[in-house]
């Protein structure tokens, strides 16, 4: 069995969904439209096993060709999806926290990662493919700037609604994806509790929700003049966990809590006679060391097990106590498989509007998704 790349659910493995593709009159879809957050069409679907299936489909109306959708949402499946398996990400956080940088950043350290797995990586569909150049590569790699914030899943040109789904080649004989879905901030800052096109959140095999250290008072207090004036604008991230917690409910995705811009956190070493810069002059402290692929692909795990006491020890440290608490014990009652990270997609600050002139020198990455990936058998 495998996910569907849009809402992440589960694909009941006998009975396929098909949708005419051919010269049917195109109709509002009112459960499509639930699920993707803006009105979208449909035409003639057919249910069939998959024995049927194989023999081929055939619009009953036109006797046009039919393609396979997810019998939940709607969304057409990429071709012989089912014949892999998808590890399903989502990523969570309040505006102005480092998301769609994260993700331009991350696909190009997963090519580093593919190599070392001695495959290569690539987009499974043209739209990714599309969506990955335009949106992220471009103003990143090209341009040298920064990533214009997710547009708001309401707005008709809103990218995020289109999974980002990365090919990652086979694993013991089997396709394996990676499928990213980003939202925007305020989506989550101001989420409502009927939010049908948010539901993934529920079903992903994991959520990252970033959190951005400066949106604490005492951080950002001692970093005023050590960086620049936008990186203290931002959403509150408490009140997007909460929401959070709410979206997934009664689910079971395993949740990894990760302080984005950590290179933010490092400048504390240059504020002298603070109790912060001792802990970020810690020479031996895992969160200021980097391995990269050195060890392997995998996630090494002493490493792992170290930096994730460190940063949860470091969130109480900064303040932000009520954050590990709201991971731990959630008003649910039932606490996620979690883990705790550091990430700096960029490695410094910006300039402005413009990348730092030492360009993108990005720091552990990988972790967050060599994690999920590894916890599925992927690594």
């Amino acid at each position: 069995m495998t996910k569907c790349p849009h809402c992440f659910g589960t694909l009941p493995p006998h009975q396929l969904t098909f949708m005419c593709v051919s010269s049917c009159k195109p109709e509002p879809d009112v459960v499509g439209t639930r699920w993707h957050g803006a009105p979208v069409t449909w035409r003639p679907m057919l249910n069939a096993t998959a024995q049927a299936a194989a023999r081929g489909m055939t619009c009953q109306r036109c006797q046009g060709p039919m393609r396979e959708c997810c019998p939940r949402c709607h969304y057409h499946l990429p071709p012989a999806w089912r014949q892999g398996q998808a590890t399903c990400v989502a990523l969570a956080g309040a505006r102005a926290t480092g998301k769609s940088i994260y993700i331009g950043v991350l696909v190009k350290q997963l090519e580093l990662l593919a190599e070392a797995m001695q495959t290569t990586i690539g987009f499974a569909t043209a739209t990714s493919r599309e969506i990955y150049e335009r949106v992220y590569e471009r103003p990143l790699y090209e341009t040298r700037g920064i990533i214009a914030p997710t547009p708001r899943a309401n707005l008709s040109d809103s990218y995020q609604r289109e999974p980002l789904i990365l090919s990652l080649g086979p694993v013991r004989g089997v396709p394996r994806y990676l499928v990213l879905r980003d939202v925007a901030g305020e989506d989550l800052e101001n989420a409502p509790d009927n939010q049908p096109h948010l539901g993934f959140f529920a079903d992903a095999s994991a959520v990252l929700f970033l959190f951005d250290p400066t949106q604490v008072s005492e951080v950002r207090d001692q970093l005023r003049d050590l960086i620049p004036a936008q990186l203290h604008e931002g959403g509150d991230p408490a009140l997007v966990l909460e929401n959070l917690n709410r979206l997934i409910g009664p689910g079971q995705p395993r949740l990894g809590v990760v302080l984005s811009k950590f290179d933010t956190m490092q400048a504390l070493r240059d504020v002298e006679g603070t109790q912060l810069s001792r802990i970020m002059s810690n020479s031996g402290a895992a969160f200021i060391r980097d391995s990269g692929l050195t060890l392997g692909p995998a996630l090494n795990q002493v490493d792992a097990d170290q930096l994730h006491a460190e940063v949860r020890s470091l969130l109480q440290r900064l303040g932000a106590g009520h954050i590990v608490t709201a991971v731990e014990r959630p008003h649910s009652g039932r606490s996620l498989d979690h883990r705790f990270f550091v990430v700096s997609a960029l490695g410094a600050p910006t300039d402005g509007q413009n990348l730092h002139d030492h360009g993108i020198a990005s720091f552990r990455v990988l972790d967050p998704i060599r994690w999920a990936l590894q916890r599925e058998g992927v690594l």
